[in-house]
């Protein structure tokens, strides 16, 4: 079982990853695919890069077919990317830092906690007011993006 990174340095690792990957400039796939895009670029024929990679034509339609559904595994894609004389390299893009994320994420945490706990006090009558509530998700809210829990991402 991998030991748990220090709150620290998962912060630091989370703050170089959000700069590469928002510094990155990952172009959208081509309509026709890469495949094909590339193929084409090099003015490579179907059956040539069939025979490139040993595989009959018709093994190559479905390879840029698959591409174009999901389907094709990464295995594949590298196998053709160095027959077009490419690297594959892939990425995943997070739609937001991550850094705005795990902040969204641990107000998740926060709130539904400190609701929970509040809606308990509440039974109780002694329920937190709506702005001391406010505040105590805030600083619920930086303890867990600080300190990274392991149940972070436990919904």
């Amino acid at each position: 079982m991998p030991r748990k990174q220090q709150p620290r340095v998962a912060r630091q690792k989370t703050r170089q990853l959000d700069d590469v990957l928002l510094a990155a400039n990952v172009p959208s796939r081509p309509r026709i695919g890469w495949i094909a895009s590339i193929r084409q670029a090099l003015g490579m024929s179907k059956t040539q890069l069939a025979r490139r990679i040993d595989v009959a034509r018709q093994s190559l339609d479905d390879l840029e077919s698959n591409e174009l559904k999901g389907t094709i595994t990464l295995s594949s894609m590298r196998n053709v990317a160095e027959a077009l004389g490419c690297d594959l390299q892939y990425v995943f893009v997070p739609r937001k830092p991550l850094e705005k994320m795990i902040a969204e994420q641990a107000l998740r945490r926060a709130s539904k906690k400190l609701g929970r706990v509040n809606q308990s006090q509440a039974l109780e009558a002694s329920a937190i007011e709506t702005e001391s509530l406010s505040r105590a998700i805030i600083d619920l809210t930086k303890e867990i993006e600080v300190k990274r829990p392991a149940n972070l991402w436990n919904d």
